[in-house]
């Protein structure tokens, strides 16, 4: 039996990290955007295909199941980035924060995405 290299395990060690994160809060792979909604606050929401898995906050309403909020300076990001995947036909893998800050109480935050 051979052994790790640190590298190896170091590698190990992150994935376990990041599959036990990403299931704490919700996340949807390889979606496509359905709608961005942008309101004049600045808020705003993707809504993609299909709803998101792992383990949504219980904050989420039924109807934004398929949705992840987005504000400020760093919601102009989302914004663009969710506008290039609707415009260009792409997928996206979006991860949640775990809260529902953005509208209060019934869609999840955005965390990140690629």
């Amino acid at each position: 039996m051979r052994s790790l290299t640190v590298k190896q395990s170091a590698a190990a060690l992150l994935a376990a990290l990041v599959s036990s994160q990403a299931s704490a809060y919700g996340w949807v792979a390889d979606a496509k955007v359905l709608q961005v909604r942008v309101d004049k606050n600045g808020k705003g929401m993707v809504i993609f295909d299909r709803p998101m898995t792992g383990s949504p906050p219980g904050c989420v309403i039924p109807y934004y199941a398929n949705a992840m909020a987005f504000e400020g300076v760093n919601g102009r990001a989302v914004m663009a980035m969710a506008l290039a995947a609707k415009a260009m036909g792409s997928s996206l893998t979006v991860y949640g924060a775990g809260t529902c800050s953005v509208y209060g109480s019934y869609v999840e935050d955005w965390e990140y995405g690629h």
